[in-house]
């Protein structure tokens, strides 16, 4: 089942969900906006022949971008990008998130995350956001805008398998946009 605004306040005041910065007038009825961080990782393609996610460390093909206040990001027709929430969010084993792009930014082509949507009960840090401009012409990004909303959920039972525990909780405390590390799966065969 989905937490309402009242849920969320109380798993807030609890401890049992964190979001900092938190700000009442984005919480709705059972959603909470999220903003844009203000960093992004640029793919450079320019060099680039093909990629092995296996072995390759993303870093080396991407740049990153950080924006001061007031600066816009310019994102070209069927390009892709990293950015982040400016919303650093704590779950504790009783809560998963669900992060979702919203319909007004959806309806100018814009898709805010690609795949990576869930938090896992157990995990903290700033979302990862995999912005794609499916429009064809290029769209502005600030920091700030609501691009997307975060839904959460509680667990009848708390899992005993926390993402902090987790061997593969590769992504713990994230900040920023933070590239792929699925190549440190394969470094361990």
């Amino acid at each position: 089942m989905f937490l309402s605004n009242v849920d969320i306040r109380q798993a807030l005041k609890n401890g049992q969900i964190g979001i900092t910065p938190f700000d009442e007038k984005r919480l709705g009825s059972w959603t909470y906006d999220v903003e844009l961080g203000n960093v992004f990782r640029v793919p450079v393609s320019n060099s680039v022949k093909f990629i092995d996610p296996r072995k390759d460390k993303h870093d080396e093909h991407f740049r990153i971008v950080e924006l001061k206040e007031g600066e816009e990001f310019v994102l070209h027709p069927h390009k892709f990008v990293l950015a982040h929430t400016k919303e650093y969010i704590k779950l504790n084993e009783e809560f998963v998130c669900i992060l979702e792009g919203r319909s007004s930014f959806a309806r100018w082509g814009i898709i805010p995350h690609v795949q990576a949507g869930i938090g896992e009960p157990g995990w903290e840090g700033q979302y990862t956001l995999e912005v794609m401009n499916m429009n064809e012409v290029p769209i502005i990004l600030r920091p700030g805008d609501v691009l997307a909303q975060l839904y959460f959920s509680k667990f009848i039972t708390p899992t005993d398998k926390p993402y902090y525990k987790k061997e593969s909780g590769k992504y713990q405390g994230q900040q920023g946009p933070m590239g792929s590390k699925l190549f440190t799966e394969f470094s361990k065969i």
